[in-house]
């Protein structure tokens, strides 16, 4: 258990992967609409979320070529609650992939 907290610990320890987890704080979102988010190229933002689903903090799935994320260990929501991390979303012009359209840009 204590290992398990510090693997969780160790993967919020990293600024893009703690930014990462805040925008997906509100629910599934396509790698595209967080590369945007994140004003990264997604080759790296991929690298981050790969590691978050390796530790078993994100899960991912797929949908066409589109791949979503959301946070699957539950203990994430309070650590994020409880270190004030800003949780909302800002307007992303762009994402153009139909999640972000369907969703009318968060």
């Amino acid at each position: 258990m204590v290992s398990q907290s510090v693997e969780l610990l160790k993967a919020l320890a990293h600024p893009e992967r703690l930014r990462l987890l805040a925008a997906l704080y509100g629910g599934e979102e396509c790698v595209c609409h967080l590369t945007a988010l994140l004003a990264q190229r997604q080759p790296y933002v991929s690298q981050q979320l790969a590691y978050l689903r390796d530790a078993g903090i994100l899960q991912d799935r797929r949908e066409g070529l589109r791949v979503y994320y959301h946070i699957a260990d539950p203990r994430v929501m309070g650590l994020l609650d409880a270190l004030g991390e800003p949780t909302t979303h800002k307007k992303i012009t762009a994402c153009a992939c139909p999640h972000c359209a369907r969703n009318g840009d968060k």
